[in-house]
């Protein structure tokens, strides 16, 4: 049996859920309800994954509606996706304020379409192409280059060879860093290599 994953929130949040008076007498059974404001740490997560429609979908009881976690661009790349990382990429989604879709979602109104999915990892073949297209490959060999032994012939033969470039490596952090890039810069240049075809 799989065991169970939760999101869990950087800090509580609170959300309005209606839930119906205990004990709920018959006579009022359809009557509405008020929503109660009810603290939250984490949530359950269940996802869904409809290979007709192509979507993936998180469930986080007891919010009512599901939250799209990826466009149908993404559907392929993102059904490979462990549960851990389908929990990062709904914390992603939902920000520094969870409130704020989660909200919509119980009270049944539209969210914004989820953003595209940044790559895990690209072949270093994309990630040297995508460089000489801004003109900056020789500047990342030469930093490669110029790191102290043995990191530099690690890098180098890593480099050179048929290794993949993970997002959120140091290796990456470093290129960034010398090239003044944001983290947002490095998710769209992950994005624009992974796009490139032959």
């Amino acid at each position: 049996m799989q065991p169970e994953t939760y999101v869990v929130f950087p800090s509580p949040v609170t959300l309005r859920i209606s839930r119906p008076p205990n004990p709920r007498p018959r006579a009022i059974i359809d009557q509405p309800t008020e929503p109660v404001g009810q603290v939250f740490e984490r949530l359950l997560l269940w996802v869904r994954i409809d290979p007709i429609r192509r979507e993936i979908l998180a469930h986080l009881p007891p919010i009512p509606a599901p939250l799209p976690l990826y466009s149908q661009a993404d559907y392929s790349a993102a059904c490979g996706e462990t549960m851990d990382e389908h929990a990062a990429r709904v914390l992603q989604l939902l920000g520094s304020d969870p409130a704020t879709i989660l909200q919509p979602l119980i009270d049944g109104q539209p969210i914004p379409d989820p953003p595209q999915r940044v790559p895990r990892e690209i072949a270093n073949w994309r990630a040297k192409a995508h460089l000489a297209k801004m003109g900056k490959l020789n500047v990342v060999s030469a930093l490669l280059n110029d790191l102290p032994e043995p990191a530099a012939t690690v890098a180098r033969i890593a480099w050179d060879g048929n290794a993949a470039l993970l997002r959120m490596s140091s290796t990456v952090s470093v290129i960034a860093d010398a090239l003044s890039m944001s983290s947002d810069d490095v998710d769209a240049f992950f994005i624009a290599a992974d796009a490139l075809v032959l």
